[in-house]
């Protein structure tokens, strides 16, 4: 398998329950690179800030319970919580750039049209896309056991839908989660 590296940061996104961190870690593992989940940056900026500074990434905080606002809610939560993680996302990508560090960044809370403001061939980007709610759902029982989460999938299926059109509209790499066991060849082949 081809392992040669033209990137410094490749971001994976996509909506949770697709197969990112999968993907990521198994990249990761390929060529030698850590990986860096988005949900750690979002962690430690709510442990280090208030909601007055990030009120999107605190909004849970306020008592507001996310079974209660819809699908709808949630997909403006998603997007809004990636615009505000966008100034940490940006000054770890430049370090990384600068210091010619690769690095793998995957997570939920990657805006697309972000992924394409460096302009620059070091940073590239694979979004995934899993369509089939079933398969979510049981990616989510797979991972977490428990019971069928049907609302928490259609969320994801939502965000999912978002993502793919904002990537279409801007000629962003996506690809669709299966077959799981040619995923890791198609995204090499798409880091080509």
């Amino acid at each position: 398998m081809e392992t040669n590296r033209n990137w410094t940061v490749l971001f994976i996104g996509g909506a949770s329950g697709t197969g990112k961190s999968t993907l990521a870690y198994e990249l990761g593992k390929l060529y030698g690179i850590n990986v860096l989940e988005v949900d750690d940056i979002g962690q430690a900026l709510k442990a280090m800030t208030t909601k007055d500074i990030f009120p999107k990434i605190h909004y849970w905080s306020t008592g507001i319970n996310w079974m209660d606002i819809g699908v709808e809610g949630n997909l403006n939560w998603l997007i809004d919580v990636s615009k505000e993680i966008i100034p940490g996302l940006k000054a770890i990508v430049d370090r990384h750039i600068d210091d010619k560090v690769p690095i793998i960044i995957e997570g939920d809370f990657i805006p697309p049209e972000f992924t394409l403001s460096f302009g620059k061939p070091e940073v590239k980007c694979i979004y995934l896309l899993e369509s089939d709610k079933n398969q979510i759902l049981q990616n989510y029982l797979a991972r977490e056991g428990g019971e069928l989460q049907n609302y928490r999938a259609d969320i994801s299926i939502a965000y999912g839908n978002w993502l793919k059109n904002i990537c279409i509209k801007n000629g962003i790499n996506y690809i669709e989660s299966k077959p799981w066991n040619t995923l890791l060849d198609r995204a090499i082949e798409i880091l080509k």
